[in-house]
């Protein structure tokens, strides 16, 4: 019997044949983007071994875009100006609604990172917290206060030494950005003089479930052989003053929920 996870319907009217011939054909081109995968995930640590830390890195981002095409996913980065020009560091923000979205930065956005996504990826990618960690990440188990405490320290780190990271100020999954917004992007602008850039992440055709997010297996069964899926990126430069650094500490959370709240309405 198939697991519960894997959901396997042809749509009506068309043909048996044409169908399965369409499944198998997506089945195997999945299946092979996942060996690309693992192929490049396992190729950092001998580049990590001989001391080559950019082409580690950028090994996990292939890894990264590798898996989204594994499960059918397509990303679109779109901006009106030029974000990730040197010298030009922002405090990036995102509304944090998948479990997919640690692959989305590291292969398409490229910015190190505040994840929790060590808590669940540890069981596929061995030795993730080393691959993350090189890439700039900062690993964070939300359950607790030390390692919150720990992690907003290292974020400083990663801003001196990168000029730029990515964080979701709802913290993760279980809290949505229309309830909370901690002030961790306010002071680490603040800090590096700096303006937020909110990016919008706009999810589309995905079919997963609450109870799927942090279980990698599920999410696989699901995605396998399901239609073709889209996360969409989202960044514009007038919305580089819609969050002002420089707002009084208990406005701040209600004017990124705020402006959240407001691009979802206008979506």
């Amino acid at each position: 019997m198939l697991p519960d996870q894997l959901i396997i319907c042809r749509p009506i009217g068309m043909n048996l044949s044409r169908w399965l011939v369409l499944n198998f054909s997506r089945l195997l081109g999945r299946l092979l983007s996942l060996l690309g995968a693992y192929v490049f995930y396992f190729l950092q640590f001998p580049a990590l071994l001989f001391r080559r830390q950019k082409l580690a890195s950028h090994l996990l981002s292939l890894c990264a875009r590798q898996f989204l095409n594994c499960l059918g996913i397509r990303v679109k980065v779109r901006s009106d100006f030029d974000w990730n020009v040197s010298g030009e560091g922002y405090v990036h923000i995102y509304n944090h609604e998948n479990p997919l979205d640690v692959f989305v930065i590291q292969g398409y956005l490229k910015l190190p990172s505040i994840t929790t996504a060590g808590s669940h990826l540890g069981l596929i990618l061995p030795f993730f917290d080393i691959a993350a960690r090189n890439a700039g990440h900062v690993l964070l188990d939300h359950m607790s206060s030390d390692s919150r405490r720990k992690s907003f320290s290292m974020s400083f780190d990663v801003m001196s030494d990168y000029g730029q990271m990515i964080i979701a100020p709802n913290g993760s999954l279980i809290t949505s950005i229309y309830q909370r917004a901690s002030r961790s992007a306010q002071v680490l602008a603040k800090r590096f003089s700096t303006s937020i850039a909110p990016w919008i992440f706009a999810y589309d055709g995905l079919g997963l479930s609450r109870e799927d997010m942090y279980n990698p297996l599920s999410i696989f069964l699901k995605r396998i052989i399901a239609p073709p899926a889209c996360i969409t990126c989202t960044l514009c430069q007038r919305d580089l003053d819609a969050i002002p650094v420089d707002l009084p500490k208990d406005l701040f959370e209600p004017a990124v929920i705020e402006f959240y709240e407001l691009r979802r309405k206008q979506c």
